[in-house]
């Protein structure tokens, strides 16, 4: 048994000190000392307990040079297990921690305890709102998470983020949908793209007037996204005006974005004649003029060839032709 021990802790110390003094070598060669002296240390006394542990022959040394290998290793494992606390700081209680000024410290005893308002509270005061709201959503405390996700949309570079996560949890957390909507004004003001986003939130809400003004916003954005960037916007554009009522100018937008759908079927393929079908539907259901719905048909039967090429289950492909068709009836919302 002590030949077998031996043999375990000879083994041990070998490759201790082989990792040490090659850690050790290679930091001094580099020029770190810092590292490269402590770490060849380590190597040297690793060499002489492996001596102690094979001769016994300084008990006294052996017991020694075992219990500091043993406290710098749990040490070790302490720090990999926690870097920001000190090996004394693990035997001081939160409150103490407190005291000496060590509040960062001290929240990190109250989150492994699991008293996590403690450690959010230090953490907020702290100006640490990150570490605060993980703090709060392992508490379920989502109209803290929000509050703290909007503070930090205050703070931060880049707010958008934390808006949009603030947005979700109103809603879908805590089901304040006014909220919501208020936060995606200010996300609008940043990405503009979100003022539909923000109409539809605000219709939700029943605020009919907000929501106007949000369209209004929405329509100014996607007209000139149409006309400056990509033709593919007039879809939003006609979608806009077909809500609001504004039946001429939906027409209108709708002609155009028919223009660029059939330019992208011709180019392209890939579908895009669907979107040529729902637009001859929808200039019929708006005019009412037979043409359109007879161009309609004949795009509908084109996308049903393609389908054929492309899709495989019979009732998806159902779904899909279902959907070009009710924008003979109503206004469809789709992403393209």
């Amino acid at each position: 048994m002590i030949v077998l021990l031996k043999i375990i802790f000879g083994l041990i110390f070998l490759g201790i000190a082989a990792g040490a003094l090659f850690i050790g070598g290679l930091a001094i060669w580099a020029r770190n000392y810092k590292l490269g002296v402590p770490a060849t240390c380590v190597g040297l006394l690793s060499l002489v307990e492996l001596y102690e542990t094979i001769s016994y022959a300084h008990p006294f040394l052996f017991w020694l040079l075992f219990v500091a290998f043993v406290l710098a290793a749990v040490a070790a494992g302490l720090y990999i297990t926690e870097p920001e606390l000190g090996v004394i700081d693990w035997f001081k209680s939160p409150e103490r921690l407190i005291q000496e000024g060590k509040k960062h410290k001290a929240a990190i005893k109250y989150r492994r305890k699991k008293m996590w308002r403690e450690a959010a509270k230090i953490y907020e005061e702290l100006g640490w709102y990150t570490s605060a709201s993980i703090c709060y959503e392992e508490l379920g405390d989502w109209k803290e998470v929000a509050r703290l996700y909007e503070l930090l949309a205050e703070k931060e570079e880049h707010p958008d983020y934390y808006l949009r996560r603030a947005k979700e949890i109103y809603e879908e957390k805590l089901g304040d949908l006014k909220r919501a909507a208020e936060i995606l004004e200010r996300l609008s003001e940043i990405e503009e793209w979100y003022w539909d986003d923000a109409a539809k939130m605000w219709e939700k809400v029943g605020d009919k007037e907000r929501a106007l003004e949000c369209w209004e916003k929405a329509l100014e954005v996607n007209k000139r996204r149409a006309a400056e960037e990509d033709g593919v916007f007039w879809s939003d554009v006609a979608d806009i005006c077909d809500r609001l009522g504004r039946v001429e100018e939906a027409v209108e937008a709708y002609k155009k974005f028919l223009e660029y759908a059939m330019k992208m079927d011709q180019e392209e393929g890939k579908g895009w004649v669907r979107h040529v079908a729902e637009t001859y539907y929808a200039l019929y259901r708006l005019t009412g003029d037979e043409e359109y719905k007879k161009k309609g048909d004949e795009a509908l039967e084109k996308y049903k060839g393609y389908l054929n090429e492309v899709v495989k289950d019979e009732n998806f492909k159902k779904e899909l032709i279902e959907e070009v068709l009710r924008w003979q009836k109503e206004r469809v919302e789709i992403e393209l």
